[in-house]
């Protein structure tokens, strides 16, 4: 039992939702306030004064079904520090949609936008698929990523073949009945989870489709261990619901390949992070986003 909760953790969050049982949250629980090391890896923080021009660049990229938007309660408390940027996927929000898109088609166009915006060595922030996006990303560019934070994301999402033909026959069968299911189910609060609802059913429909059945199939595993980036990975309580399975969920999802991991996990929470608790999320941001030496274990 223990083993099938653990590889379902492996499908993307909205998947988790359609194949376990509902979370629940510890809505006396604080978020934690320290982010916790896997394993140790010590950091010095770059200082940034007061009224001083941005140095650093970020990019925020939102999961599938969402839209740039969803950054809006986060963007004001790192404008001082950074110069932000805002990557929206194919056929979501107000970005139109293209044939067909994947992981590694939306990879691509990461890259366009990076150098069409003329962003040197930024911090990438991907939510869920836009975790995925950017860690494809900075696999491919591992010169050209200053620091790599993957929220509610994992390196792998591998599917059975059973699995992708059932959710494979619901989208096509009640697609809006699918999505409202999910996404509804995406927050302990009913507001966000409402908003979170309306982002879903305003994504061009193919493109979602597209996307999810494209990261079935995902797994970079088998080059984390070349990614000298620093990497923080970023959980809900619905990733990862109690504190001491962490490490070992964690692991079930292929981040015991990286080189070199920190994460930090954020109680009653559920997938939207940046809805539910936005100063605090920012705050982690830009620790790690402006932290200077970084020191890898051999």
């Amino acid at each position: 039992m223990i083993a099938r909760r653990l590889r379902l953790l492996l499908l993307p969050v909205l998947l988790l939702a359609a194949c376990v049982p509902a979370l629940g949250f510890a809505a006396d629980t604080p978020p934690a306030t320290s982010p916790e090391k896997l394993p140790t890896t010590p950091a010095k923080l770059r200082p940034v004064r007061k009224g001083e021009a941005p140095r650093f660049e970020i990019v925020l990229i939102h999961g599938l079904g969402g839209a740039a938007a969803e950054w809006d309660q986060v963007e004001p408390y790192l404008k001082n520090t950074f110069r932000v940027f805002h990557f929206e996927l194919a056929g979501h929000g107000k970005t139109q949609p293209v044939m067909d898109p994947t992981i590694a088609s939306e990879a691509k166009r990461l890259d366009a936008f990076i150098r069409e915006n003329g962003i040197a060595n930024p911090s990438l922030v991907g939510h869920g698929m836009g975790g995925m996006i950017a860690m494809q990303y900075a696999l491919d560019h591992p010169d050209d990523v200053f620091r790599l934070i993957l929220i509610d994301a994992a390196p792998k999402q591998l599917a059975t073949a059973d699995e992708k033909a059932q959710i494979g026959r619901q989208l096509i069968e009640s697609y809006d009945q699918f999505v409202g299911q999910r996404y509804s189910a995406m927050s302990p609060s009913d507001e966000t989870s409402k908003r979170i609802l309306d982002m879903a059913l305003k994504t061009h429909a193919p493109s979602l489709v597209s996307l999810l059945m494209s990261s079935f199939d995902f797994d970079l595993t088998g080059r984390l261990r070349s990614l000298k980036v620093p990497m923080l990975v970023v959980g809900s309580e619905m990733m990862l619901p109690k504190p001491d399975d962490a490490q070992q969920v964690l692991a079930a999802m292929g981040y015991d390949k990286a080189r070199s991991l920190s994460f930090k996990r954020f109680a009653g929470t559920g997938h939207y992070i940046m809805l539910e608790q936005p100063v605090v999320l920012a705050s982690v941001l830009m620790a790690f986003g402006v932290s200077a030496d970084y020191e890898f274990e051999p």
